[in-house]
Order: C-alpha cells, then sequence, then structure tokens
C-alpha cells in the first residue's frame, strides 16, 4: 500500500514538472491558451465600470482604468494628451522617427509590437484593465477582448480623428479634458487666422498637400487629416482631381499658391524608395512651372501630416505657423 501511495506521487511530480515545461515553452510563440487568459482576467477584483458602446459591440470598461494598452497611433497619442501615462503600446519605430513630441513620453513604456499588430504574450504580461484600439482584425480583437475590456472605434479614415478623441476619452472617463483640447485647439487656428490675415492677397491663396510615393504623386484634399487641419485653419485647397494618383504629366492639376509635401510611410523602405522619385520631381521641367515652385511656396513636412491624434494635429499647426506666418 506504502509503494502504491508512493508511486502515485511521483507520477504527480513528473506530471507537473511536465506542465510547467509547457507552459514555459508556450511564452516563446505568439499564442494563448484559453486558460492562461482566464487566469490573468479572473485574477483582476469585480468593480463598478461604465458602459461604452463601440464598433465591436458594447463593452465595460472600469471607471478609472490604471493599466491601459495602446494597439493604434491614435489612441497613443490621445491616452498621453489625457493625462494617462500607458503601461504598454504597440508602435512602431519608422513611425515614431519624426514624432519628436512622442519620444520623451514613451520613456519607461513597453513597446507590445507594431502597430495594429500587438504581441498577445506581452500584452497578457502587462496585465491591462482596458486596451484601446481600431477595428483591423477580428481575430485579434477577440483575443484581446479575453484578456482585459477591449474598446475598438471603427475607422473609416483619418478624417475622424476628433471622433476618435472623444471615444477614447468616453472610454477613459476623460471627457471634459478632452473638450478641452479641442478648445485649445480652436483657440490656435484662431490665432493663426488672425495672423495669416495680415498676409497680402491672404484670400486669395490657394492650397495643395501632396504624398510622394515610388508609384507617383498622390493628392491629400478630402478626407484626411491634414486636409481637415487646413479647413480649420480657413485655408482654401484645391479642387481634388477625379484620379487618386496623378502622373508627372498632370502634376499642373495639383498646382496651387503654396504646396506641402511628404514623402513618408510607416514602414523605411517606403519612404527610402519614394526618394528617388521626389528628386525626379524636382528637376522636372514641369515641375518647374508650378506657381508654388516659382514663388518658393514649396514646404517638405513630417510624417506626422497623414495623422493620428491631437498631438500631431499641433504638431502640423506648428508648422503653419513656421511656413506661412513666420515664413
Amino acid at each position: 500500500m506504502i509503494q502504491v501511495q508512493h508511486l502515485k506521487a511521483i507520477i504527480q511530480q513528473i506530471m507537473l514538472a511536465m506542465l510547467t515545461f509547457l507552459l514555459v515553452a508556450s511564452c516563446g510563440t505568439n499564442s494563448i491558451q484559453p486558460n492562461q487568459i482566464s487566469a490573468i482576467y479572473s485574477s483582476s477584483p469585480a468593480s463598478e465600470c461604465r458602459l461604452i458602446q463601440h464598433a465591436m459591440g458594447e463593452t465595460c470598461v472600469p471607471l478609472n482604468p490604471q493599466r491601459v494598452i495602446t494597439i493604434d497611433p491614435f489612441s497613443l497619442e490621445n491616452v498621453f494628451a489625457l493625462g494617462i501615462q500607458p503601461v504598454g503600446v504597440a508602435v512602431s519605430s519608422a513611425w515614431l522617427e519624426e514624432r519628436t513630441f512622442l519620444r520623451d513620453r514613451l520613456s519607461g513604456v513597453e513597446i507590445v509590437g507594431n502597430l495594429n499588430q500587438p504581441n498577445l504574450e506581452k500584452v497578457l504580461s502587462l496585465k491591462p484593465d482596458l486596451i484601446l484600439g481600431l477595428v483591423e482584425d477580428e481575430t485579434i480583437y477577440s483575443q484581446l477582448t479575453r484578456i482585459a475590456p477591449t474598446v475598438s472605434f471603427d475607422f473609416q479614415s483619418s478624417e475622424q480623428w476628433k471622433e476618435i478623441l472623444m471615444h477614447n476619452a468616453m472610454s477613459l472617463g476623460k471627457t471634459e479634458v478632452a473638450n478641452q483640447l479641442i478648445e485649445a485647439y480652436g483657440d490656435r487656428l484662431k490665432n493663426f487666422k488672425a495672423q495669416i490675415s495680415l498676409r497680402e492677397n491672404f484670400r486669395l491663396m490657394t492650397v495643395s498637400v501632396l504624398r510622394v510615393t515610388n508609384a507617383g504623386v498622390s493628392p491629400y484634399l478630402s478626407d484626411t487629416f491634414c486636409s481637415n487641419i487646413l479647413q480649420d485653419a480657413g485655408l482654401n485647397l484645391i479642387s481634388e482631381p477625379e484620379d487618386w494618383l496623378v502622373s508627372l504629366e498632370r502634376i499642373s492639376d495639383l498646382d496651387a499658391d503654396v504646396i506641402f509635401v511628404w514623402s513618408y510611410g510607416y514602414q523605411a523602405a517606403i519612404a527610402q524608395t519614394a526618394q528617388p522619385i521626389l528628386q525626379l520631381i524636382r528637376t522636372n521641367p514641369l515641375w518647374q512651372q508650378l506657381k508654388a515652385v516659382q514663388k518658393e511656396q514649396i514646404y517638405v513636412v513630417p510624417s506626422y501630416w497623414i495623422g493620428s491624434g491631437i498631438l500631431s494635429a499641433n504638431a502640423v499647426i506648428d508648422d503653419l505657423f513656421e511656413h506661412l506666418v513666420k515664413g
């Protein structure tokens, strides 16, 4: 009888050792087992929460979340602007390259993967109580929502940056702060309008925004982050051509008194391949005939002109003051 009990004890020890080994081995992948998730999720004590309607349904989020993770660029900027230090963010080094206003804020924050591609194990290890993101992949969403309450915005275009700010603010219980941020944004633009109105022929001045890629030139004149800000600033955008991609032979369709140009992307390789195209355009006689070129009103702007949140919006306003008022 004693030998049988001793044998059972040995078997139990072997099984425990094998289980431990399997759990440790699983940490080398980006797959999370259901029992691992429930163990973390249920370890947080139940508390009161607010019900948030979002793209994937409705989620009850903590009234005062303390461990927030963002997996998209809009939410990343917004949580900082709303006065919350996230425990983790999904972000790429190329996207951060020209966003100096974010680098210092990210000191001490865990990177949990690239934009919209979170590392589920890293997310799980940080034990978040709220995850903010955009609707990109329903499979990822279903995995994230098993780790912590996850709120996802139904993203259509970067022009929605103010809506995303307010939606993030509702999720975080910071709507009053968000209203103050939008009010301050409006005050800055009122100041800009007052100063640029002193410029000769201001009301007749037209503005164009171009993106240069290895495929050609694209206008950014409607339904975009920067076009929304330029319109808020009272600037006159040229009429958008029918074609999204404009050939160099038709570059005059994008002519304006002022042209802002950017040639960057979320991936460094995209930006690099666009540089020869940009140099080729600059030396083309058709480019030289543009009004903005002849007036020396061509400004190469950083990649944050494509978006994302209130911090980038204020950086764009800084550029408008620099180029159109001080310049």
